[in-house]
């Protein structure tokens, strides 16, 4: 059924029946970036993932697709399928879940009915970088390639992480002592127009007297 969803623990998944208007925009493009090219889902690996996920864009990974040339010489994507069942899914998603944190993919599959039905894996930014594989290999797309993270940008992705934590953590406490010296504010003024009040009483009290 064309649009129709399911979800299989973190791996959200997308069915069409035929080609989406993205995936055609992307077979129409090259391996950069934020695109990469599998013939099969035996050759994503993990690296693939953190790579995307660790990069400030994000990117999509079409699983039963090859880069290839036309009579030009010019750069093609050419389809040529690849399983698209639920081993295929639970494959990616056991290559995700083993990512340390752990990623969150969503896997659309493209041309469900044809004869060469393939995957579009897409994979966001993370929100806890920087992400490594459970070997602890670190790495970053680059221009069509995945690229080791050196020291000095994985030390400035974990300091981007652990400020991220502390604006979180100062904001929820700013947050929370406002909403003390409200609560206190409150409490003080109640108790004042008690004492005013106490106060207006006896003294209406006295000059009867």
């Amino acid at each position: 059924m064309d649009g129709e969803n399911a979800l299989t623990e973190s791996v959200l998944v997308t069915e069409y029946v035929g080609l989406s208007q993205k995936a055609q925009e992307l077979l129409g493009s090259q391996e950069s970036r934020v695109l990469d090219f599998k013939e099969s889902v035996g050759g994503l690996s993990a690296d693939d993932l953190v790579s995307f996920a660790n990069s400030d864009t994000g990117g999509t990974i079409l699983l039963g697709v090859k880069e290839n040339k036309d009579k030009l010489g010019r750069q093609i994507a050419e389809i040529v399928g690849c399983e698209v069942g639920d081993r295929a899914k639970l494959s990616i998603l056991g290559k995700a879940s083993s990512c340390v944190p752990p990623l969150e993919v969503f896997v659309i599959v493209e041309n469900n009915e044809g004869e060469k039905p393939f995957l579009r894996v897409l994979i966001p930014s993370g929100t806890q970088k920087p992400y490594c594989t459970s070997g602890g290999t670190y790495k970053i797309r680059g221009d069509a390639r995945n690229n080791p993270l050196t020291p000095d940008r994985l030390l400035v992705l974990f300091m981007e992480a652990e400020n991220a934590k502390f604006i979180n953590k100062f904001s929820q406490a700013t947050h929370d002592l406002e909403l003390e010296l409200h609560e206190l504010k409150n409490r003080l003024l109640s108790e004042m127009e008690e004492i005013y009040d106490h106060v207006d009483k006896l003294d209406k009290t006295l000059n009867k007297k």
